[in-house]
């Protein structure tokens, strides 16, 4: 994979070597190279796809004027006429009065992620041995109504040249696997679901996800309506807590914070939750999906307390926020590939345990409430500002005197986002790693359930 990162960065070397023949002040150029197998299961509904996406994002100043324009190429000379259609593109613009100029190199670079061998060479025979052995297992389920299962792994590679002096690269390689199960049985259907997620292939975990899946549908066969509303504790698992971690995200980013759309503005070393609560930003976490050596503007990566039991300490930047206010960049620019500019956002979040206890220790701490794993609907509809929050668990387990007593049909907790941060008191210690990070299951107090 070396090879592939040098050959990028030569590329942009030779891009941004002509910078006076394209006619501008500054020039960077973020190239990327993702082998992406994907295979799609839905029942009886089988798709596979293999590919290579490809290409280079050039932005370019002349002055404070700044444009960009993305090419799905990595062929030198049309990169550079995609350069030049920029540099025409920039002479358009308006100047930006909070522009100062691209990206400096900082000194030192961040940690290389975890990379597997065996995960970067499995071809796409091997991965199909994957999916088959999946569909195998589940169609030996007899009440199996539908199965859902999504398989992708993907090996990249990428690079940022600028004319300022950055030149760097990586590479890395990660497989996701979602799988989703709906069980019948007497007219009753039980869903349930799992994730794998992971820069170092195990089989035995990978696989392991099936009986998760099938457990909780089997338990859904059996689910009750609440009997009333009532207010509790939610224990909230990995997984849901990751896809309702955007609002905060959405608020300590530093452009929001600067356009005045933050509910954090002028609320560094503030508190903004729970004395219990402390959240690193690292993006030096070894298993981090968001680990590499730079950020997108080839800002070294680094390990950040964003919040400190329960006050927050920083917000997060990119290069072009940092130095509006005369600071330097977090390290926290990132992209959607090559056909994107950057923009301040989290790399992997961690939250620090509280406690060395699990799941079925945490259960016992909670006189009268609910689990709620899986998948979280309408996590989306978070309002980042106002805070309202209202999200729906089909898998949830009701909880009563420190034991599960059964299974719930689908159940909404609701609460104001930001007193729902200050009601995180319990941070356990059985980590997953996720799409957002290292998360663990936690416990917020006294929220409505419905």
């Amino acid at each position: 994979m070396e090879e592939k990162v040098n050959m990028l960065i030569n590329i942009g070397e030779k891009i941004v070597g002509k910078k006076d023949e394209i006619g501008v002040d500054d020039i960077e150029v973020y190239l990327s190279r993702a082998d992406t197998f994907n295979s799609r299961v839905i029942t009886n509904y089988v798709t596979v796809r293999s590919g290579i996406d490809a290409g280079a994002g050039i932005r370019v100043a002349i002055g404070k004027k700044v444009a960009f324009v993305s090419i799905s190429s990595l062929d030198v000379d049309k990169i550079l006429e995609t350069a030049k259609l920029a540099a025409k593109i920039a002479k358009t613009k308006e100047e930006d009065p909070n522009f100062t100029h691209l990206p400096d190199p900082m000194r030192g670079y961040g940690r290389h992620a975890i990379f597997d061998e065996n995960l970067y060479s499995l071809g796409s025979e091997e991965l199909s041995r994957y999916v088959s052995r999946f569909v195998k297992e589940t169609k030996q389920i007899s009440n199996m109504r539908k199965m859902d299962l999504f398989l992708t792994r993907v090996n990249y590679a990428y690079a940022i040249v600028n004319s300022r002096g950055i030149s760097v690269g990586d590479y890395g390689s990660v497989m996701f696997v979602w799988y989703e199960i709906d069980l019948e049985d007497g007219g009753r259907r039980g869903k349930g679901m799992d994730i794998y997620i992971t820069r170092k292939l195990s089989e035995e975990e990978l696989f392991a996800v099936l009986p998760k899946a099938v457990n909780m549908a089997k338990e859904g066969l059996r689910a009750k309506k609440p009997k009333e509303p009532f207010r509790g504790d939610a224990i909230i698992d990995p997984w849901i807590m990751s896809s309702i971690h955007w609002p905060l995200a959405y608020n300590v980013s530093a452009l929001n914070v600067q356009e005045g759309r933050s509910r954090f503005i002028g609320m560094i070393d503030k508190e903004v939750a729970n004395r219990n609560l402390t959240i690193l930003d690292d993006g030096t976490l070894p298993e981090g999906l968001s680990t590499n050596m730079s950020d997108d503007e080839g800002i070294p990566m680094r390990r950040k307390v964003l919040i400190e039991k329960g006050v927050l300490k920083t917000y997060l930047y990119d290069t072009y926020t940092a130095y509006r206010e005369n600071k330097q960049s977090t390290g926290n620019a990132k992209r959607n590939g090559y056909r994107s500019q950057p923009s301040p956002s989290v790399t992997n979040l961690v939250f620090e345990s509280t406690t060395g206890k699990k799941l079925e220790d945490l259960i016992r701490e909670v006189d009268r409430g609910v689990l709620l794993r899986g998948e979280a609907m309408g996590s989306h509809l978070i309002n980042p500002l106002k805070g309202s929050m209202a999200i729906t668990c089909l898998n949830a387990l009701y909880i009563e005197g420190g034991e599960v007593k059964y299974p719930l049909e689908a159940i909404t907790m609701s609460a104001d986002y930001f007193e729902f941060l200050k009601k995180i008191d319990t941070v356990g210690s059985d980590y997953r790693i996720t799409t957002v990070g290292k998360i663990p299951t936690i416990i917020a107090r006294d929220v409505y359930f419905s």
